[in-house]
């Protein structure tokens, strides 16, 4: 998505199975801040994760919102 994103910067990513992983990217676009959280795929032709359109990307202001939400989760 380096092409879309004016700027990114990834914060954090983990395996969600042998093809896929979970990345979570601090990205911008029009000097609007987002928190990026997308599932890439990986590609074997070219031997990189590649991103899918799987995934959402939060405005940085909700991310206090975010946090608090995923904090009320019982596991």
């Amino acid at each position: 998505m380096a092409d879309f994103w004016d700027s990114e910067e990834l914060i954090s990513k983990f395996v969600k199975n042998s093809r896929e992983e979970i990345q979570i990217k601090k990205v911008s676009k029009n000097n609007k801040h987002y928190v990026d959280i997308r599932t890439f795929w990986y590609d074997s032709k070219s031997d990189e994760y590649r991103p899918s359109q799987k995934g959402l990307a939060i405005p940085l202001e909700f991310v206090g919102e975010l946090k608090s939400a995923l904090d009320t989760i019982e596991y």
